[in-house]
């Protein structure tokens, strides 16, 4: 089955649905709640089913200008099996859907001959690298700077109006995936989409204004507490930084503010990825306890991505991430996990 009939498929399963659930991945960023709201709105589009949508850990405040942002729950659907549909965003591997025992159960991919036509019917759209076999049909492309351009490739698909509401998600996702097209996945296709999308009424000053200058004091603070520990080896390219849970408590970030608070660790890891001499960056947060890890390189030779692998975590090539049991020690060379 190619692309296109793939992107086809989907919409006849969706246009199909009566009940239909629509997933983005843990404390979800502007590309996997951006993915989320652009579906939400192809359904209300279609305007026969009923529509649940969930991001476990979503923030409070911080997305509220993606539309349908505020149709997302942070809780859980009580029962997966009511549902005909499940459309699945951005989520990279299973565990990052918050529902991977229960999605799990349903999943048809090597099973019976005569699967159980009553379980819900599993889609995929990701751009991450794949991690695991789940879904019943599954459009997985890496080489796209985000999902929501992928959604974009299945409206084009599917011959389906891209409305405003539309083209802001779109282009949300793309202009923070790749940090505003500063990063390396800021591919021909990409820009070009994000163009259309600004004459489809993609409306840039307020993403703008919400994406990056929307810093508050709180923020500066933990960039001069990364930056106050960074160790930096000149004969690898390697710079690591950390922030420990007494440091995140000293800086009055509390748990909820923790988890809205991906995209910000991302920012600072991307930063220090474009230090001279810097080939890979890294930054350790202790989160309960654990220890989550980003990691980010501009070397055209380096796989990040496959370093996070290594320690049971994933992403893209140049930005990935990972999380290990333990805690952080400062040594007088950098930092290790115990």
């Amino acid at each position: 089955m190619n692309l296109s009939e793939k992107f086809n498929l989907a919409y006849t399963k969706m246009k199909a649905a009566r009940k239909i659930l629509i997933v983005g991945h843990i404390s979800p960023d502007a590309d996997a709640l951006a993915s989320v709201g652009a579906i939400i709105e192809i359904m209300h589009n279609i305007g026969s089913a009923d529509i649940y949508a969930y991001a476990d850990g979503k923030p409070q405040d911080d997305f509220n200008f993606i539309p349908n942002e505020k149709l997302i729950s942070s809780l859980p659907p009580a029962d997966l099996n009511i549902f005909d549909v499940i459309v699945i965003l951005d989520c990279g591997s299973l565990v990052r859907t918050a529902l991977a025992t229960e999605i799990r159960e349903l999943s048809r991919v090597g099973g019976a001959d005569d699967p159980d036509a009553t379980k819900p019917y599993i889609i995929e759209f990701d751009h991450h690298q794949p991690q695991e076999t789940y879904a019943d049909l599954e459009i997985r492309l890496p080489d796209k700077a985000s999902t929501t351009e992928i959604i974009y490739g299945f409206l084009r698909a599917n011959d389906l109006e891209i409305t405003k509401p539309l083209a802001n998600c779109i282009f949300i996702g793309l202009v923070t995936d790749t940090g505003h097209f500063f990063h390396t996945n800021s591919s021909p296709n990409a820009l070009a989409v994000a163009s259309e999308m600004l004459l489809f009424g993609a409306f840039l000053p307020t993403i703008t204004n919400h994406t990056v200058n929307n810093k508050s004091f709180l923020t500066l603070k933990i960039w001069g507490r990364v930056l106050d520990n960074m160790f930096f080896n000149p004969d690898t390219g390697l710079l690591v930084s950390a922030l420990s849970a007494k440091e995140l408590k000293t800086l009055m970030l509390e748990t909820d503010e923790l988890k809205a608070s991906t995209d910000l660790f991302g920012d600072i890891v991307s930063f220090l990825s474009t230090l001279q001499g810097v080939r890979v960056a890294l930054l350790l947060r202790e989160e309960g306890d654990r220890v989550k890890g980003s990691l980010r390189t501009g070397a055209n030779n380096v796989d990040v991505a496959e370093i996070a692998r290594s320690f049971g975590g994933g992403g893209h090539k140049k930005a990935a991430g990972f999380s290990l049991a333990g805690s952080l020690v400062k040594t007088t060379v950098g930092w290790n996990v115990k």
